[in-house]
């Protein structure tokens, strides 16, 4: 909850972005490794493998880690920020472990469902300045039910379908 009277830790914004661009690099660096291990499966053409996309965006994202840190050191922006692990990160993060972890057993759908859906809910519920109640929030929810829908069946028709990955189905029984 947003309180006037709590003072909120900070952190300058260049130490931030330092911190938040060096492990955006590592990120990328472990991924890009990760990406050599995967098997090509059935496709002979390199472009078309998995490892081949992972690759392609890990390397775009730690060019955007080492422009986050050259920034950060040269023009050395002075204001403050929040700190780099506040409660909004550690549930996101928190909340992504568990949809891993549930992945195999709930499928792609629900799963992926339920992780939309909870975290467009969290983060509205942080930013409004005044919480609604009632029919207010039966409606907030009824919209990003529907938004979390769209969002899985959008992503689950273009990999599922579109570039036929296989995606993890219901298991629980």
């Amino acid at each position: 909850m947003n309180e006037p009277n709590v003072k909120k830790k900070s952190i300058k914004q260049w130490k931030r972005d330092l911190i938040y661009g060096a492990v955006m690099i590592l990120f990328a660096v472990g991924n890009m490794i990760y990406a050599s291990t995967l098997p090509p499966g059935g496709i002979r053409i390199k472009a078309a493998q998995a490892g081949t996309y992972l690759t392609i965006v890990m390397v775009l994202l730690g060019l955007l880690g080492i422009v986050l840190v050259v920034r950060s050191l040269v023009k050395k922006p002075d204001g403050d920020c929040e700190l780099v692990f506040n409660r909004t990160t550690v549930i996101t993060i928190v909340s992504i472990a568990l949809y891993i972890l549930v992945l195999k057993k709930l499928g792609f759908l629900l799963s992926s469902f339920l992780l939309v859906f909870f975290l467009i809910a969290y983060y509205s519920w942080e930013e409004q300045t005044e919480k609604v109640k009632g029919k207010a929030l039966v409606k907030n929810f009824a919209k990003y039910a529907a938004c979390a829908i769209l969002t899985t069946t959008v992503c689950w028709f273009l990999f599922g379908k579109v570039l036929t990955v296989v995606l993890p189905e219901f298991t629980l029984f």
